[in-house]
């Protein structure tokens, strides 16, 4: 058989296979990038030290673009905590009315499908958060966050897409756990459901109602255990994702934030989970592929990588052109002179002993309150490098409180002041002497800027003693403090609420909350001083308590 009838037959057979392969069904592969907890990150730059860093949403976005002209089916999602963290983002929250927000600028660029909500949304306030969710093409996320009055959702609460033919369904969740963090005026009239508990409602009407083939919860929270033993790390009140991968059936993925970890493709309960790190360090990277009938396709495989943020990904030509006017702002704002530093103030053993960059803070603190007891912490990253002799700038400022706290004047009694300090010398996990040393290592689920020191008291910390009676000799004034002894305490309100495991703080009474950020009022007070000059008083030193062994029998 030659000519027409072989070609006609040819045809007809490969219309028949394709036929048969259609209606068997093909597989399909989704590629998910994510990013979370950006926290303002656009440009590779770290602003409180002035120098390059490999951060940010314009390296990453160039990233992304090429994955998208190698790869078909490409969804591009971010867990939350967007729109605090760098100058850039405290400017559009001071002065941003009028100008679109940069964030939702350049995600919008990058073009984003969708943000879960985080924590650090609320930081400024429900006016700039409801700006920059109005300013996003994107839908902002969070099924969990309700509305007091009737209970209502107070943000979409889930995205049904069609992609490559398969119906994806993304829930957007949120860290239950803000109510402890945030001030009322932050947060008002909203409520936080259990993440667990309103992913038990809605999965099945995502699997059920929408007909999705997946569900991707995407969401502002980490895992509550060890991902090796699978043990509790105390967390539960603001990581829900084990208990989602365990208690919630019909899940696919689970895209998380929050921890600031890179946690590879783990599976908990069965169950994909990931999380790209923080500030736009790295981009996670997961493959879906469906197999089965169209409208019937199920995930036959998840795979996964995280791809560190670096110079040899390039810049996003767009998003660049978009930051480079909002990071020329704030590399101004930051390199403002507003006093001189007589000396270095060196943040070195800030979390073992009395340092004058801790006192500074706290000094400042008790002249603006009058307050008799003032309460700070080492919030700064191991990376910054204090105060150094010379012209003091804004940039040094934030780095020494990176925050968007509020000064409250607490009153408290002798018990809570005692319940306050026990709980920062948790901080100390053992004590052994090593070379003539106290060598202390740290807890290994406490973070560094959970660690208070408290000005007006002298106290010693004993870190080899047993959790709870690690303070000794507490005294005010040369006094011993009793427990009904009542002081008024500057603090901040991030801790008024009882954070960080300060529970104790929560059953003060709030006499004064100051207008503006404690980071503004620093800044302030020095600009208005001129100059500052190092001061350590040693109110509170690490000492083991000593007992002098009886001298031997003289012969």
């Amino acid at each position: 058989m030659t000519g027409r009838p072989r070609l006609f037959l040819t045809l007809l057979a490969v219309l028949f296979t394709s036929a048969r392969l259609l209606a068997a069904g093909s597989s399909v592969t989704i590629t998910i990038l994510q990013t979370t907890d950006v926290h303002g990150r656009l440009m590779p730059w770290d602003y409180s030290r002035a120098a390059e860093d490999n951060v940010g949403l314009v390296r990453l976005g160039a990233a992304i673009e090429r994955i998208r002209k190698e790869t078909p089916n490409v969804l591009l999602l971010d867990a939350g905590d967007t729109i605090q963290g760098t100058p850039v983002t405290y400017l559009a929250a001071r002065n941003g009315k009028n100008i679109k927000h940069p964030m939702a600028a350049v995600m919008n660029a990058l073009k984003f499908d969708a943000m879960a909500v985080g924590n650090h949304e609320f930081n400024y306030g429900l006016d700039v958060l409801r700006k920059a969710e109005k300013d996003s093409s994107f839908p902002w996320l969070s099924a969990n966050t309700l509305r007091s009055s009737d209970g209502r959702p107070a943000f979409q609460e889930y995205l049904v897409k069609s992609i490559g033919g398969v119906r994806v369904g993304i829930l957007g969740l949120t860290t239950p756990n803000i109510p402890n963090w945030e001030p009322e005026e932050n947060r008002a009239g909203l409520k936080w459901e259990d993440p667990v508990v309103t992913a038990s409602r809605l999965v099945p009407v995502l699997k059920n109602k929408e007909k999705c083939e997946a569900v991707i919860v995407l969401i502002h929270s980490g895992p509550e255990v060890d991902l090796v033993s699978l043990a509790s790390d105390g967390t539960e009140g603001e990581n829900r994702v084990y208990r989602l991968a365990k208690d919630v059936p019909g899940i696919d993925v689970i895209l998380t934030g929050h921890t600031h970890r890179k946690i590879p493709l783990t599976r908990l309960h069965g169950v994909p989970v990931i999380q790209p790190g923080r500030w736009g360090d790295t981009l996670a990277r997961v493959a879906l592929t469906f197999s089965g009938k169209a409208g019937k396709r199920t995930v036959a495989s998840v795979t996964g990588e995280l791809i560190p943020n670096g110079a040899e990904m390039g810049l996003h030509a767009e998003g660049m052109r978009l930051s480079e006017p909002y990071h020329k702002e704030a590399s101004e704002f930051m390199d403002r002179v507003i006093a001189e530093a007589k000396e270095t103030f060196s943040p070195a053993g800030a979390r073992s002993s009395d340092t004058a960059i801790l006192d500074l803070v706290n000094d400042i603190q008790l002249e603006i309150t009058g307050a008799d007891l003032s309460m700070a912490a080492p919030l700064f990253s191991f990376r910054y490098e204090g105060l150094k002799k010379g012209p003091v700038r804004v940039r040094d400022i934030f780095g020494l409180y990176p925050y968007e706290n509020q000064l409250v004047l607490l009153e408290i009694n002798g018990e809570i002041l005692r319940a306050v300090l026990e709980r920062a010398a948790e901080y100390y996990s053992s004590a052994s002497w090593k070379d003539g040393k106290l060598a202390i290592e740290p807890h290994p689920r406490m973070p560094s800027y959970a660690f208070e020191t408290v000005q007006g008291v002298s106290y010693r910390i004993d870190p080899s003693a047993p959790l709870g009676s690690r303070i000794k000799d507490l005294t005010f004034k040369g006094r011993p403090v009793s427990p009904s002894d009542t002081f008024t305490l500057a603090t901040n309100s991030y801790r008024v609420q009882g954070a960080g495991g300060y529970d104790a703080l929560a059953k003060g009474k709030v006499l004064k909350r100051f207008s503006g950020e404690i980071r503004e009022q620093l800044i302030e007070h020095m600009r208005n001083k001129g100059t500052v000059e190092p001061r350590v008083d040693h109110n509170w030193i690490v000492a083991p308590d000593v007992v002098l062994a009886p001298a031997p029998p003289r012969g």
